[in-house]
């Protein structure tokens, strides 16, 4: 069980990268990204951030780039932004969970529709 100051450490840095990506991504550019969930580290010193994105496969490749590009940039104001001992060290990855399920699903209503799946 986490300690209620790393869940409101987690859910600080939840909401501060999405502000955070909100400023330095804009939607025509990049397709909608969203925070969908933070982990924390026990010592609150590095942070993943999964990211997720609705639009097209070019622009996702492209909000990958630049949040790897601008990793510094992104990770100074990050440490502006939380006031802490120690700034955690931020990873933004992109969380394919969603897309999966939908593929899951997009395969079931096939199945369903053709008559294979007997009930």
């Amino acid at each position: 069980m986490q300690s209620l100051r790393h869940q409101r450490v987690r859910e600080l840095i939840k909401r501060e990268s999405g502000d955070l990506l909100r400023s330095h991504l804009p939607l025509e550019s990049f397709g909608l990204v969203s925070v969908h969930e933070v982990f924390v580290s026990g010592d609150l010193k590095h942070a993943k951030v999964l990211l997720g994105h609705v639009g097209k496969v070019e622009q996702r490749s492209k909000a990958e780039g630049y949040l790897q590009q601008h990793r510094g940039t992104l990770q100074q104001e990050m440490s502006h932004r939380v006031q802490l001992k120690y700034s955690p060290l931020v990873r933004f990855t992109f969380d394919d969970s969603i897309a999966m399920g939908n593929n899951v699903l997009d395969i079931i209503e096939e199945i369903e529709q053709s008559g294979d799946l007997e009930t």
